[in-house]
């Protein structure tokens, strides 16, 4: 019997390289991928909830306005500024559910990059 080869003994070793080593390029560029669409809802989620601060300050403000013109006799409060809260309101719910259906993406997001942490 002959002494086994320093080269012989890393053949194995180096296969196994070849073949998992498409496997983690794979996991590698799916993680990536995850990563930056994780961003990308994170910055969206972050836009859609700062379009809603904008909308309730609108409406903060007709409110307020609605408030001072019914406590001013020579101005009459009018149906208009409640019916501009009140389409500002709807405006709100549909961004609110809108910044829900990220939220709910961005922890879909997280779960598949933490299965992929074994990797």
């Amino acid at each position: 019997m002959r002494p086994v080869d320093a080269g012989e003994e890393q053949e194995p070793e180096q296969d196994w390289e070849r073949l998992r080593s498409p496997v983690l390029d794979a996991v590698r560029r799916d993680v990536s991928a995850l990563e930056r669409e994780h961003v990308r809802a994170h910055l969206r989620a972050r836009r859609k909830l700062l379009e809603i601060e904008s909308l309730l300050d609108e409406i903060k403000s007709e409110v307020e306005a609605s408030e001072e013109s019914a406590l001013d006799p020579a101005r009459s409060p009018g149906a208009e500024a409640e019916e501009r809260v009140v389409k500002l309101c709807e405006k709100v719910e549909k961004k609110a559910v809108e910044a829900a259906r990220m939220g709910k993406r961005i922890v879909e997001l997280h779960q598949q990059i933490d299965s992929y942490e074994c990797y």
